[in-house]
């Protein structure tokens, strides 16, 4: 049982949008304006009015369902797969920080005329502000001095930042195990209109000037945790207070990209000056006020003037190589480019048993590792099947065990990988709006979706089928900027025959919308009568070969090639073959 499943054998009134379930009226403060929201991917929910959050176990032991004993436990598993259901996992704990520390560091800020005359002075912050935030001073064990920033939600301490003070070098850092919250989140609350600013001491700055309704991220230009953007749903226009820099342009593109376009209003600051720069020696209203005025939406995703692009000529040129995402097959990397860029649909296609799933995940875990955010989307596997193959391949073994299972769980703690499955039956739409509402969520850089024929299975138009959702997820790699691979099945092939763009199941609409298209091919097998004379082949795959050729049959970008890979069946994995 999900969330959804609960909220749905209890009757409650809910609708589906952007991927997730919407209740009428919250369970738990009975507002009836549709701030109660469910994640069916983490089956967590969240209100957004009266801030009540949990999973399934938190519904029902509200509403007194709750039987540890009777499979509603934290280790519930399914009686035949054994699977773990994700919607019964424990949330995670976070420490909270001591208040009265916070308290105390805040007093002796009051108290510190140096420290004061840090923040009043060369950082122009009112009195005021540093009592309203309760900013304050704290003397490290080696006699550093750290202004800290505490971090407070519906009137509770949940983390803390601290900031080095000069002349110090600028450094930050928080409590080890709190969770990181948008800074001033609670003003959140009631305003369609919000400022977004990259650091706390911005955020300071602008309510200083009169902005109440201003938030900070808390990690930076590059971070916004999914949770904030839930945070951030309910505001109809978003002012990106971001720094005039390579860092904040690139941050708040980002931003405007996960929480939409259509919402997003970018401050064009002058060159050099962040927003507390701006104001700190107590000018900078006009200015500021004029950016405000002149605030745009970026711009509409494929418009731009041929002015713009010889911009973008000058500065993108050579480095495409240098930006794609990186397979981990150098080869491949090499014909297509230096790796997958945004906006790009590659076609991945290979007859059955050829190791096309497991190809593509060996490329999603290989970025995942590197740092970016990814997600497998599967219609044929389950998680549990998923998550097998990835330890197998990671470590390099046909069995595992538990220590396989711990090196596991080190190697990839913190790594973004996210696996995307169907709990029903699926359809076009609800993948995609599934997929969107993920990209937007956790800042997914590469899509991978297996497979395009087991989603279009019509009886009486597949082509007109498969047409629209090839259309469908090359939109969406455009529209949101990420690459998507999709896996494709080819018609039924000869003996040996080395499949073409031409073989793909409704070939002309498969093969007219991608920027690359890979093939995968392996021969029967050479047999003896003792079996098969090569080795490294899963025993339900023994007829054919390990030595893989990956042919791109056809790029936007070039003439395509091939490489050389082997086939590890006993442990899932591709590897590079010397020519």
């Amino acid at each position: 049982m999900t969330a959804i499943d609960y909220i749905r054998q209890k009757g409650f009134e809910h609708r589906l949008q952007s991927g997730q379930a919407v209740l009428k009226t919250c369970i738990f403060c009975g507002d009836t304006k549709g701030h109660f929201y469910i994640d069916p991917q983490e089956g967590t929910f969240c209100c957004f009015k009266c801030q009540e959050r949990g999973n399934l176990i938190t519904l029902q032991k509200h509403l007194g369902d709750y039987r540890p004993d009777n499979g509603g436990g934290y280790h519930h598993r399914h009686k035949q797969t054994g699977e773990v259901n994700q919607a019964f996992a424990e949330p995670k704990k976070y420490t909270l920080p001591d208040g009265q520390i916070a308290l105390s560091c805040h007093e002796s800020l009051l108290n510190d005329q140096e420290a004061m005359n840090y923040i009043t002075g060369a950082r122009g912050i009112s009195i005021e502000a540093v009592k309203h935030f309760k900013i304050g001073l704290k003397i490290g064990k080696d006699g550093g001095r750290w202004l800290s920033i505490p971090h407070y939600a519906g009137g509770r301490l949940v983390n803390v930042k601290y900031r080095s003070l000069p002349p110090a070098k600028k450094t930050f850092r928080r409590i080890e195990g709190c969770k990181s919250i948008l800074f001033n989140v609670d003003v959140l609350e009631g305003n369609e209109e919000v400022y977004l600013c990259e650091g706390e001491l911005d955020a300071v700055t602008l309510w200083d000037q009169g902005i109440k309704n201003v938030v900070a991220t808390t990690t930076g230009a590059g971070g916004l945790d999914p949770e904030w953007i839930d945070q951030l749903s309910k505001a109809f226009k978003i002012y990106l207070c971001y720094d005039p820099d390579e860092a904040g342009r690139a941050g708040a593109r980002e931003a405007a990209r996960r929480l939409g376009y259509d919402r997003c209003f970018n401050l064009v600051l002058p060159e050099g000056q962040d927003v507390n720069d701006l104001f700190k020696d107590g000018t900078g209203h006009g200015e500021f006020n004029q950016a405000v005025q002149d605030a745009r939406k970026f711009d509409v995703a494929g418009i731009m003037s041929f002015q713009q692009g010889i911009e973008v000529f000058s500065r993108e040129r050579g480095k495409i190589e240098a930006t794609g995402l990186k397979t981990g097959f150098a080869d491949l990397d090499r014909i297509i480019k230096g790796g997958f860029n945004p906006g790009e649909l590659v076609i991945l296609g290979a007859p059955p048993k050829i190791g096309k799933s497991t190809f593509a995940l060996q490329i999603v875990t290989h970025i995942a590792l590197l740092g970016s955010p990814v997600l497998f989307f599967c219609l044929e596997m389950r998680p549990m099947k998923i998550i097998h193959k990835v330890m197998q391949c990671h470590n390099q073994s046909e069995e595992i065990g538990q220590a396989e299972i711990e090196k596991a769980r080190i190697d990839f703690k913190g790594k973004p990988l996210y696996l995307g499955y169907c709990h029903q039956k699926p359809t076009l739409e609800a993948v995609i709006e599934t997929i969107k509402a993920a990209i937007r969520r956790y800042g997914l850089k590469l899509v991978a979706f297996d497979h395009l024929h087991f989603l279009c299975r019509s009886l009486s138009n597949q082509t007109q089928e498969i047409s629209l959702a090839v259309q469908s997820f090359k939109f969406m790699a455009e529209e949101l900027e990420v690459p998507v691979i999709l896996i494709a099945q080819p018609r039924k092939l000869p003996e040996n025959k080395i499949m073409g763009a031409m073989d793909l199941k409704d070939s002309i609409s498969v093969y007219s919308d991608c920027d690359h298209l890979i093939i995968l091919h392996r021969d029967k097998a050479t047999t003896t009568k003792g079996g098969t004379v090569n080795e490294g082949m899963e025993r339900q795959d023994q007829a054919f070969s390990p030595i893989t050729l990956c042919r791109v049959e056809a790029s936007r970008y070039g003439p395509g090639g091939e490489c050389l890979l082997y086939y590890h069946g006993e442990y899932s994995r591709f590897d590079v073959m010397a020519r």
